[in-house]
Protein backbone atom coordinates (compact mmCIF):
# COMPACT_ATOMS: atom_id res chain seq x y z
CA UNK A 1 0.00 0.00 0.00
CA UNK A 2 1.27 3.86 -1.12
CA UNK A 3 0.39 6.26 1.49
CA UNK A 4 -0.16 9.96 1.01
CA UNK A 5 -0.91 12.54 3.74
CA UNK A 6 -2.94 15.69 2.78
CA UNK A 7 -2.65 18.52 5.61
CA UNK A 8 -6.21 20.71 4.24
CA UNK A 9 -6.67 24.13 5.90
CA UNK A 10 -8.35 26.78 5.35
CA UNK A 11 -6.02 28.92 3.31
CA UNK A 12 -3.80 26.16 1.38
CA UNK A 13 -2.73 22.16 1.35
CA UNK A 14 0.24 20.18 1.65
CA UNK A 15 0.86 16.88 0.24
CA UNK A 16 2.97 14.36 1.23
CA UNK A 17 4.15 10.85 -0.57
CA UNK A 18 5.40 8.50 1.68
CA UNK A 19 8.21 5.66 1.44
CA UNK A 20 7.36 2.47 3.15
CA UNK A 21 9.04 3.62 6.53
CA UNK A 22 7.44 6.49 6.55
CA UNK A 23 10.03 8.79 5.21
CA UNK A 24 8.54 11.86 3.22
CA UNK A 25 9.81 11.06 -0.78
CA UNK A 26 8.11 14.12 -1.80
CA UNK A 27 5.85 17.28 -0.85
CA UNK A 28 3.66 19.26 -2.84
CA UNK A 29 1.83 22.56 -1.85
CA UNK A 30 -0.96 24.24 -3.00
CA UNK A 31 -2.75 27.74 -2.33
CA UNK A 32 -5.94 25.77 -2.71
CA UNK A 33 -7.30 25.98 0.67
CA UNK A 34 -10.44 24.42 2.07
CA UNK A 35 -12.13 28.30 2.50
CA UNK A 36 -11.35 29.23 -1.27
CA UNK A 37 -13.78 26.15 -2.66
CA UNK A 38 -17.26 25.37 -3.13
CA UNK A 39 -18.22 21.62 -1.98
CA UNK A 40 -17.98 20.42 -5.41
CA UNK A 41 -14.33 21.24 -6.41
CA UNK A 42 -12.62 19.25 -3.42
CA UNK A 43 -12.20 16.08 -5.15
CA UNK A 44 -11.32 17.89 -8.40
CA UNK A 45 -8.24 19.97 -6.20
CA UNK A 46 -7.10 16.84 -4.78
CA UNK A 47 -6.77 14.95 -7.76
CA UNK A 48 -4.63 17.58 -9.59
CA UNK A 49 -2.91 17.63 -6.23
CA UNK A 50 -1.47 14.01 -6.03
CA UNK A 51 -1.19 13.38 -10.23
CA UNK A 52 0.85 10.91 -10.79
CA UNK A 53 1.15 10.18 -6.69
CA UNK A 54 -2.15 7.90 -7.48
CA UNK A 55 -2.08 3.67 -8.10
CA UNK A 56 -5.00 0.88 -8.04
CA UNK A 57 -3.30 0.51 -3.71
CA UNK A 58 -3.28 3.96 -2.64
CA UNK A 59 -4.47 5.19 0.68
CA UNK A 60 -4.87 9.09 1.38
CA UNK A 61 -5.47 10.38 4.61
CA UNK A 62 -6.45 14.30 4.97
CA UNK A 63 -6.70 16.26 7.92
CA UNK A 64 -7.79 19.63 8.48
CA UNK A 65 -10.36 21.89 7.47
CA UNK A 66 -11.29 19.80 4.74
CA UNK A 67 -13.33 17.76 7.33
CA UNK A 68 -15.49 20.85 8.61
CA UNK A 69 -18.50 21.36 8.15
CA UNK A 70 -18.40 24.08 5.38
CA UNK A 71 -15.39 21.72 3.72
CA UNK A 72 -15.79 18.64 1.46
CA UNK A 73 -17.49 16.79 4.04
CA UNK A 74 -18.12 16.90 7.74
CA UNK A 75 -16.16 14.35 9.55
CA UNK A 76 -17.72 15.11 13.79
CA UNK A 77 -15.75 16.07 16.12
CA UNK A 78 -14.25 12.69 18.67
CA UNK A 79 -14.38 13.32 22.03
CA UNK A 80 -11.05 13.46 24.50
CA UNK A 81 -9.02 11.69 25.45
CA UNK A 82 -7.82 10.23 22.37
CA UNK A 83 -4.90 8.82 20.15
CA UNK A 84 -3.85 7.39 16.89
CA UNK A 85 -5.72 4.00 17.01
CA UNK A 86 -9.21 5.99 18.30
CA UNK A 87 -8.91 9.07 15.15
CA UNK A 88 -8.42 5.92 12.60
CA UNK A 89 -11.56 3.99 14.08
CA UNK A 90 -13.58 7.48 13.56
CA UNK A 91 -12.09 8.30 10.42
CA UNK A 92 -15.24 8.81 7.22
CA UNK A 93 -14.87 7.13 4.17
CA UNK A 94 -15.01 9.63 1.20
CA UNK A 95 -16.69 8.11 -1.59
CA UNK A 96 -16.64 10.65 -3.86
CA UNK A 97 -12.50 10.81 -3.93
CA UNK A 98 -10.36 9.82 -7.04
CA UNK A 99 -8.88 7.21 -4.52
CA UNK A 100 -9.33 5.44 -1.46
CA UNK A 101 -9.42 8.73 1.05
CA UNK A 102 -10.05 8.72 4.65
CA UNK A 103 -10.87 12.63 6.51
CA UNK A 104 -9.73 12.55 10.03
CA UNK A 105 -11.87 13.82 12.77
CA UNK A 106 -11.14 16.83 14.83
CA UNK A 107 -11.33 16.66 18.73
CA UNK A 108 -13.62 18.27 21.16
CA UNK A 109 -12.76 18.73 24.95
CA UNK A 110 -15.13 19.74 28.10
CA UNK A 111 -12.85 21.41 30.57
CA UNK A 112 -13.60 21.58 33.96
CA UNK A 113 -15.47 24.58 34.39
CA UNK A 114 -17.81 23.21 31.56
CA UNK A 115 -15.77 25.13 29.00
CA UNK A 116 -16.15 23.40 25.22
CA UNK A 117 -13.12 23.42 23.04
CA UNK A 118 -12.75 21.91 19.63
CA UNK A 119 -9.88 21.56 17.68
CA UNK A 120 -9.34 20.43 13.80
CA UNK A 121 -5.87 19.66 12.37
CA UNK A 122 -4.16 20.20 15.57
CA UNK A 123 -4.48 16.32 16.83
CA UNK A 124 -2.36 15.37 13.80
CA UNK A 125 0.57 17.91 14.89
CA UNK A 126 0.25 16.92 18.33
CA UNK A 127 0.36 12.99 17.51
CA UNK A 128 3.43 13.46 15.36
CA UNK A 129 5.16 15.33 17.68
CA UNK A 130 6.55 12.54 19.10
CA UNK A 131 5.38 13.45 22.87
CA UNK A 132 4.13 11.26 24.62
CA UNK A 133 3.73 13.24 28.05
CA UNK A 134 3.50 16.65 28.51
CA UNK A 135 2.07 20.09 27.38
CA UNK A 136 2.21 20.63 23.96
CA UNK A 137 1.66 24.38 22.50
CA UNK A 138 0.44 25.45 18.92
CA UNK A 139 0.73 29.14 18.71
CA UNK A 140 -1.13 31.17 15.84
CA UNK A 141 -4.84 32.48 15.55
CA UNK A 142 -6.40 30.30 17.65
CA UNK A 143 -3.56 29.31 20.14
CA UNK A 144 -3.88 25.75 21.19
CA UNK A 145 -2.66 24.40 24.55
CA UNK A 146 -3.00 20.55 24.87
CA UNK A 147 -2.17 18.09 27.69
CA UNK A 148 -0.74 14.36 26.25
CA UNK A 149 -1.00 11.48 28.58
CA UNK A 150 0.23 8.13 27.63
CA UNK A 151 0.37 9.11 23.76
CA UNK A 152 -3.38 10.07 24.69
CA UNK A 153 -4.76 14.35 23.94
CA UNK A 154 -6.58 14.73 27.40
CA UNK A 155 -7.74 17.82 26.99
CA UNK A 156 -6.51 21.57 25.65
CA UNK A 157 -7.67 25.01 25.72
CA UNK A 158 -8.02 27.05 23.08
CA UNK A 159 -6.80 31.46 23.30
CA UNK A 160 -7.85 33.32 20.46
CA UNK A 161 -4.07 35.33 20.61
CA UNK A 162 -3.83 35.56 16.77
CA UNK A 163 -6.83 36.91 15.95
CA UNK A 164 -7.01 39.45 18.60
CA UNK A 165 -3.82 40.77 17.52
CA UNK A 166 -5.25 41.24 14.48
CA UNK A 167 -8.00 42.85 14.96
CA UNK A 168 -6.35 44.88 17.25
CA UNK A 169 -3.53 46.15 15.09
CA UNK A 170 -5.62 46.17 11.71
CA UNK A 171 -9.34 47.53 13.29
CA UNK A 172 -9.03 49.35 16.08
CA UNK A 173 -8.44 52.99 17.52
CA UNK A 174 -5.43 51.05 18.87
CA UNK A 175 -3.61 50.48 15.68
CA UNK A 176 -4.21 53.37 14.86
CA UNK A 177 -0.79 55.22 15.59
CA UNK A 178 0.90 52.37 14.78
CA UNK A 179 4.05 52.98 11.93
CA UNK A 180 4.97 49.34 10.41
CA UNK A 181 5.06 45.82 11.86
CA UNK A 182 9.24 45.77 12.48
CA UNK A 183 9.69 43.72 15.51
CA UNK A 184 10.85 45.81 18.04
CA UNK A 185 12.51 42.89 20.83
CA UNK A 186 12.29 45.95 23.87
CA UNK A 187 8.75 46.89 23.35
CA UNK A 188 7.66 43.00 23.26
CA UNK A 189 9.33 42.51 26.42
CA UNK A 190 7.64 45.06 27.98
CA UNK A 191 4.21 44.65 26.72
CA UNK A 192 4.63 40.76 28.00
CA UNK A 193 6.01 41.88 31.40
CA UNK A 194 2.85 43.98 32.00
CA UNK A 195 0.73 41.34 31.19
CA UNK A 196 2.47 38.35 33.33
CA UNK A 197 3.24 41.14 36.23
CA UNK A 198 -0.97 42.19 35.65
CA UNK A 199 -3.13 39.65 37.84
CA UNK A 200 -6.58 41.20 36.07
CA UNK A 201 -5.08 39.74 32.78
CA UNK A 202 -4.71 42.38 29.85
CA UNK A 203 -8.01 43.79 29.21
CA UNK A 204 -7.13 46.88 31.54
CA UNK A 205 -3.22 46.96 29.55
CA UNK A 206 -4.82 47.30 26.42
CA UNK A 207 -4.68 50.67 26.21
CA UNK A 208 -1.80 52.21 26.82
CA UNK A 209 -0.49 51.01 23.66
CA UNK A 210 -2.64 53.89 22.20
CA UNK A 211 -1.90 56.28 25.74
CA UNK A 212 1.65 55.68 25.67
CA UNK A 213 2.49 56.97 22.41
CA UNK A 214 0.93 59.94 22.89
CA UNK A 215 2.71 60.51 26.04
CA UNK A 216 6.05 59.59 24.07
CA UNK A 217 7.00 56.88 25.68
CA UNK A 218 5.70 54.48 22.99
CA UNK A 219 7.09 55.64 19.96
CA UNK A 220 4.78 54.40 17.04
CA UNK A 221 7.22 52.26 15.02
CA UNK A 222 6.50 50.04 18.32
CA UNK A 223 3.12 49.44 18.53
CA UNK A 224 3.21 46.13 16.65
CA UNK A 225 5.48 44.75 18.59
CA UNK A 226 4.39 46.10 22.12
CA UNK A 227 0.35 44.49 21.31
CA UNK A 228 1.95 40.93 20.28
CA UNK A 229 3.49 41.09 23.91
CA UNK A 230 0.56 41.91 25.61
CA UNK A 231 -1.69 39.64 23.68
CA UNK A 232 1.59 36.73 24.05
CA UNK A 233 2.58 37.37 27.50
CA UNK A 234 -1.41 37.31 28.60
CA UNK A 235 -1.76 33.83 26.71
CA UNK A 236 1.18 32.96 28.77
CA UNK A 237 0.37 34.28 32.58
CA UNK A 238 -3.26 32.41 32.00
CA UNK A 239 -1.65 29.19 31.30
CA UNK A 240 1.61 29.43 33.62
CA UNK A 241 0.22 26.42 35.40
CA UNK A 242 0.21 24.56 32.68
CA UNK A 243 3.70 25.73 31.61
CA UNK A 244 5.07 24.84 34.66
CA UNK A 245 6.43 21.36 33.96
CA UNK A 246 8.02 22.18 30.32
CA UNK A 247 6.72 22.39 26.95
CA UNK A 248 6.66 21.72 23.65
CA UNK A 249 6.26 24.37 20.83
CA UNK A 250 5.16 23.36 17.61
CA UNK A 251 5.19 26.37 15.19
CA UNK A 252 7.57 28.71 12.67
CA UNK A 253 11.22 29.90 14.59
CA UNK A 254 9.71 33.69 14.85
CA UNK A 255 6.30 32.88 16.73
CA UNK A 256 8.87 30.31 18.43
CA UNK A 257 11.08 33.16 19.72
CA UNK A 258 8.58 35.48 20.88
CA UNK A 259 7.02 32.78 23.07
CA UNK A 260 10.48 31.12 24.31
CA UNK A 261 10.89 35.33 25.74
CA UNK A 262 7.27 35.35 27.46
CA UNK A 263 7.65 31.91 28.80
CA UNK A 264 11.33 32.73 30.10
CA UNK A 265 9.53 35.56 32.29
CA UNK A 266 7.40 33.44 33.84
CA UNK A 267 9.85 30.90 34.37
CA UNK A 268 9.36 28.29 32.06
CA UNK A 269 12.94 27.93 30.18
CA UNK A 270 12.25 24.15 29.43
CA UNK A 271 10.80 24.28 25.92
CA UNK A 272 11.39 22.33 22.51
CA UNK A 273 10.55 23.86 19.39
CA UNK A 274 9.31 21.37 16.77
CA UNK A 275 8.22 22.28 12.91
CA UNK A 276 5.05 22.37 12.03
CA UNK A 277 5.04 20.82 8.43
CA UNK A 278 7.50 17.77 10.08
CA UNK A 279 5.02 16.99 12.90
CA UNK A 280 2.01 16.93 10.73
CA UNK A 281 3.78 14.46 7.92
CA UNK A 282 4.41 12.31 11.24
CA UNK A 283 0.75 12.56 12.24
CA UNK A 284 -0.47 11.71 8.73
CA UNK A 285 1.28 8.76 8.53
CA UNK A 286 0.92 7.30 11.89
CA UNK A 287 -2.82 7.18 11.94
CA UNK A 288 -2.75 6.60 8.36
CA UNK A 289 -1.02 3.36 8.97
CA UNK A 290 -3.72 2.28 11.22
CA UNK A 291 -6.58 2.69 8.88
CA UNK A 292 -8.31 -0.24 7.10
Amino acid sequence: MTLVGVDWGSSNLRAYRFGADGTVLERRESARGAARLQRSEFAGVLGETLEGWLEADTLVVLAGMVGARAGWHEAPYLACPADPDNLAAAALLVEDAPARCFIVPGLSAIGASGVANVMRGEETQILGSGREDGTIVLPGTHSKWARVEGGRITGFSTLMTGEMYALLRNNSLLGQLAEGDAADEDAFALGARRALDNPAGVLPLLFSARADVLLGSLSPQAVASYLSGLLIGGEVAAMREAAQDGLVLICNQMLAARYRVALAMAGTTDVTVIDGADAVARGLWRIGGLLK
